[in-house]
């Protein structure tokens, strides 16, 4: 996971202050922890933009009073309309002690079936796991360019490794490769017609030989 560096100011609380720091362009923002007393700060807008579009998870470096603290972003608001963060909050991390939370899942190659007219689906976009703040990875790498039409990905599948502890059910779905959309059309149109095809009688209807049994009986 690599280190981003901010630079925070020291802000006031309450709602004036709060509508100042964002008029001179700052997001105003808090730190937060177990061990750590809640320290508010500011930042300006455009160093949250590594952090906040982004698919990567990324440690922060934040220096107050001589002391660096080492977090991440936990949580952000955005203006409704103009999406400019209003406010960010950051988790303290404590050396040593496990966290839980969510890292982005990135899909490698093309698969296969892919390759062969398939269709890649991900329905699964991120994890939560368990872990230590030295372990925990900026994104999670899945190779899936083995992937037939018809096969998937599961969680259960990942082998991430024994210090992280993957809490998403195992059995969820990350990525699936289907066939196309016509082909499955006309795969379903064939097995129509073979039954159409078929000698099979439709109920109600009747068949020969049955009316010289019952008059025979």
């Amino acid at each position: 996971m690599q280190t981003v560096h901010l630079a925070p100011q020291p802000r006031d609380t309450g709602k004036a202050a709060t509508k100042a720091v964002r008029k001179a362009g700052l997001v105003p923002c808090v730190l937060y922890g177990t061990h750590t007393e809640p320290v508010h700060f500011a930042v300006e807008t455009l160093a949250l933009r590594p952090l906040v579009f982004t698919t990567e998870t990324y440690r922060v470096a934040l220096p107050f009073e001589g002391e660096e603290h080492e977090a991440i972003l936990k949580d952000v608001d955005f203006h409704p309309v103009t999406d400019v963060p209003l406010h960010a909050d950051f988790l303290a991390l404590t050396a040593g002690e496990s966290l839980t939370m969510t890292v982005p899942v990135r899909l490698e190659g093309t698969p296969v079936g892919v390759k062969a007219g398939g269709v890649l689906s991900q329905s699964l976009t991120e994890l939560e796991v368990r872990a230590l703040p030295k372990d925990i990875p900026g994104h999670i790498s899945i190779d899936i360019e083995n992937l037939q039409v018809g096969e998937s990905i599961h969680v259960d599948d990942l082998s991430i490794g024994g210090s992280i502890e993957v809490l998403t059910d195992l059995a969820r779905t990350i990525a699936v490769v289907s066939a196309p959309r016509a082909l499955v059309e006309e795969t379903a149109d064939d097995a129509v017609a073979a039954i159409l095809d078929a000698d099979v009688p439709v109920v109600g209807e009747e068949v020969e030989g049955e009316d010289d049994a019952a008059e025979e009986a």
